[in-house]
């Protein structure tokens, strides 16, 4: 690599050599995106799965229209259940902030 003596350059040289830097960066890695997101998408096809599968942020269509019982009921409200999986719903955190159980509204 071939060194650029700094000091001899202008101020707008400097922001001009900055600008081209930073554009450069910015191409080299659209670049790489494009390349590995390519990538994923051939590996993906090969196994007869789209990306999003491949990488778990899609279900199977198997599972997709597949509903999970519930495992907890808010009693004060029993159309208020929750799986379990995923974010505690705000009736049952509260409850459990105030020191109740879990268990007491396992269905």
């Amino acid at each position: 690599m071939s060194t650029i003596d700094l000091n001899s350059l202008s101020a707008e040289d400097l922001r001009q050599l900055m600008a081209n830097a930073e554009r450069t960066l910015r191409d080299r890695h659209q670049q790489r995106v494009h390349s590995l997101r390519k990538e994923a998408e051939e590996l993906a096809a090969s196994l007869n799965m789209s990306v999003a599968e491949l990488f778990g942020l899609e279900k199977s269509s198997k599972l997709a229209n597949k509903k999970l019982p519930a495992k907890y009921i808010n009693p004060a409200n029993p159309a208020q259940t929750w799986t379990g999986r995923g974010k505690r719903p705000h009736w049952l955190a509260d409850a459990l902030a105030r020191g109740e159980s879990l268990e007491k509204f396992a269905v």
